[in-house]
């Protein structure tokens, strides 16, 4: 089993392997594109969930800034989803969220765990 694979199952792995390190590199590099757009950038905003969430639903608004340790790749939003602003989802596991959640600000989901 990969280290990514035993993170992704849930179990203890080693963050700093060359494989999740290098992958994880392209995902934070999204990321911080996204938080570089103005809130009135929606149609820019909504592509990136759409590109590189795991799956994003219909009518989903995050407020930025947005911080994810895989940018979101790991994450599964259903439709109708509001984000306040700096939502945190540390997704070295998948997140799953049902339509019409809203989260306040300052929001942290964790998947992660350490020994």
């Amino acid at each position: 089993m990969t280290e990514k694979e035993k993170m992704l199952a849930g179990q203890l792995y080693d963050p700093t392997n060359d494989e999740i390190m290098r992958e994880q590199a392209v995902w934070q590099a999204k990321l911080w594109e996204l938080n570089r757009l103005r809130p009135d950038q929606t149609d820019e905003i909504d592509a990136y969930m759409r590109d590189v969430f795991a799956e994003c639903g219909d009518n989903n608004f995050i407020q930025l800034p947005f911080n994810a340790n895989w940018g979101g790749h790991h994450v599964h939003f259903g439709s109708n989803i509001y984000a306040n602003f700096n939502l945190t989802c540390v997704d070295d596991g998948h997140i799953y969220v049902g339509d019409w959640t809203k989260f306040g600000p300052n929001v942290t989901i964790a998947t992660a765990g350490h020994p």
